[in-house]
């Protein structure tokens, strides 16, 4: 009886830290915010012109390959509304990425950007995860 107790707070434990990891990303959809993938991103780079490209990962990985046309933006740094603004009008179509949902920096730039009052926010939550998976072009500095 006791091997079977002990077998299934193994089991419990287990399964308590798979749910922590998995509580641990960042969400797929924030409300404010319209939520792209991979080929939505290129269809919203070769249609909106005036569309910024906020990159929200360490300078290491931003040196190692960005979007084109991207600006390096770490969710970190955005301590108030003028950090953005800095890069973007409240009212011109933002982007935001970083390296996936295992990352959350565009996730926590996304809440940022939709709590200051901008209306055309997009988040790319997959990010470069699903970026490089693909073999999609990249800018290296």
């Amino acid at each position: 009886m006791r091997k079977l107790a002990i077998y299934a707070a193994g089991i419990l434990l287990a399964a308590g830290l798979a749910t922590s990891a998995h509580a641990d990303l960042a969400p797929l959809e924030i409300e404010g915010a319209t939520t792209l993938d991979a080929d939505g991103v290129i269809e919203l780079v070769t249609s909106t012109p005036s569309l910024v490209i906020l990159d929200n990962r360490s300078q290491g990985d931003y040196d190692a390959g960005h979007i084109e046309g991207a600006v390096r933006l770490i969710d970190t740094d955005i301590a108030s509304e003028a950090d953005i603004v800095a890069h973007a009008a409240k009212d011109d179509p933002v982007l935001f990425y970083c390296n996936g949902l295992s990352c959350g920096r565009a996730a926590n730039a996304v809440i940022k950007a939709v709590g200051y009052g901008y209306s055309d926010v997009y988040y790319y939550a997959l990010g470069m995860e699903e970026w490089k998976e693909r073999g999609l072009p990249l800018v290296s500095n």
